[in-house]
């Protein structure tokens, strides 16, 4: 047997699994949980036929209380269904929500129709009759909107014969007319209407026809999901639940046989639960969907961030940790950008050590690996937190600084003074070489700064290295 996700039975698109109560496959579980539930409301329901004739006095709270909280169920019902609809084009739900709307909108009518609630000792709408007969069609509607979805899982899949928008208009149609078909009915043509309650007595409607026909939609409609579908998605297996209260709600109320009986107050409890089992799974579904949703973002942030952390590590240098050329752009950019706010300007650094050579060549890679990390910290060390510093060669360095335009050649000769005078100190005859390329950050093109900075650089090592020049109008602003 096909499961609902591959096997919608009604010729439309495929449905994704694990979207909706529509869809996603009941777990064994569930399964079990919905059997203990029919059971439960098919015991307590036959533990009550003996006693259902027995008279209890008239709850004033219970009926408006069960007509509101049934109405807005199915309300409530009638709206995620069809929004699950409009996702899967699903035509089985299209049935099934029309046949909860339809059902909502009799079970409103039916509350205008209640004597004594809106206005003393008469009902807003209709007449005598009217209640009872609203309660056959809330319950005629319900019963053919889930006869027809059952019906279309026993269709396979392939093209439907009717477009859906036009399936769509048609039902809406369909449902309009039979709403004010319905009204008309029980209002207007209610002298015509066979009697059902005769002084709070509705035995007729047995003898009319009426409740044996409910019985076997809904008796029909469970035979065939199970014939079907072996009740596969969620919504399948509490929609199974929902008719077994429908079922025992009919069969009680009628076996009570008057309104304020025992049967008549558990017919409306059961009717009240077929309402509330189809809500509480949707909205539970929709809840475990969210939470979902919820932990899936957080798990591709946390994703993101550690891509983004692991592409930084990518674009480090593995030996001295400091970043890499793209990652130096990237940052300095950032850099340049903030200090537009701050109408500042910047200075980049082209580092080359000296003596590194002789050192790979006469002490070892190993002494020269050193040398190269020692540098590393005494940029971070001389540095300050928003100056930025990068390995961008074998011994070539850069660093990025930003000072206003008035101090930013005397901070950048500061600095390099500085990283001369530390790099000295490593030992072993190292040294280094600074060009210092100065812009104005809203001209500054990369490239051509670090083009400038580097020839500054070997301006300085032409004039005896372990020294630092400015690119400037005069190549040679500065040396130490």
């Amino acid at each position: 047997m096909s499961d609902s996700a591959t096997n919608p039975g009604n010729g439309e698109l495929p449905k994704p699994p694990g979207l909706s109560p529509a869809t996603r496959q009941a777990t064994p579980r569930q399964r079990g949980q919905a059997l203990w539930a029919c059971a439960g409301i098919f015991l307590v329901t036959l533990l009550l036929v003996p006693a259902a004739t027995v008279i209890w006095p008239n709850i004033p709270a219970f009926l408006p209380t069960y007509q509101t909280a049934t109405i807005v169920a199915y309300l409530i019902i009638s709206y995620l269904v069809l929004g699950h609809y409009r996702a899967t084009k699903g035509i089985d739900l299209l049935c099934l929500g029309c046949g909860c709307l339809y059902a909502s909108m009799m079970l409103l009518l039916q509350f205008l129709a209640i004597p004594g609630m809106f206005q003393q000792q008469s009902a807003v709408l209709g007449g005598t009759q009217t209640m009872s007969w609203l309660w056959f069609l809330w319950h005629a509607g319900l019963a053919l909107g889930i006869l027809m979805y059952a019906i279309c899982q026993l269709r396979p899949p392939g093209p439907t014969l009717i477009n859906p928008r036009h399936l769509e208009m048609l039902l809406a149609a369909v449902l309009t007319v039979a709403v004010i078909a319905s009204l008309a009915m029980v209002t207007v043509y209610h002298d015509r209407l066979p009697i059902i309650d005769q002084n709070g007595n509705y035995r007729r409607a047995i003898t009319l026809g009426l409740s044996p026909l409910l019985q076997l939609m809904y008796f029909v409609s469970l035979l065939i999901l199970w014939r079907a579908v072996r009740f596969r998605s969620v919504l399948q297996v509490w929609l199974g639940v929902a008719l077994v209260a429908l079922l025992c709600e009919n069969a009680i109320t009628l076996v009570g046989g008057s309104r304020f009986s025992v049967g008549w107050y558990v017919g409306r409890c059961n009717a009240l639960i077929s309402a509330t089992v189809l809500l509480t799974i949707y909205l539970r579904e929709i809840n475990q969907v969210y939470l979902k949703t919820v932990q899936d973002a957080r798990i591709l942030a946390l994703s993101n961030a550690m891509l983004e952390v692991r592409m930084d590590q990518v674009r480090m240098d593995d030996l001295t940790g400091l970043p890499g050329r793209s990652l130096f752009l990237e940052l300095a950019e950032t850099l340049r950008s903030r200090s537009l706010i701050n109408c500042q300007a910047v200075a980049v650094l082209f580092i080359d050590l000296d003596g590194f050579k002789w050192i790979n060549d006469n002490l070892g890679h190993k002494r020269g690996d050193a040398v190269l990390v020692e540098v590393a910290a005494a940029l971070r060390s001389l540095l300050r937190d928003i100056d930025i510093a990068a390995r961008v060669g074998g011994d070539e360095f850069v660093v990025c600084l930003v000072a206003p335009a008035l101090s930013i050649k005397a901070t950048a000769t500061a600095v390099a003074e500085r990283i001369v005078s530390r790099v000295a100190a490593i030992g072993d005859g190292i040294g280094c070489s600074i060009g210092i390329a100065l812009c104005q950050a809203e001209d500054l093109e990369w490239d051509l700064a670090l083009r400038h900075a580097d020839e500054a650089m070997y301006q300085a090592k032409r004039q005896g290295k372990s020294r630092f020049a400015v690119y400037g109008h005069a190549l040679l602003d500065a040396v130490v």
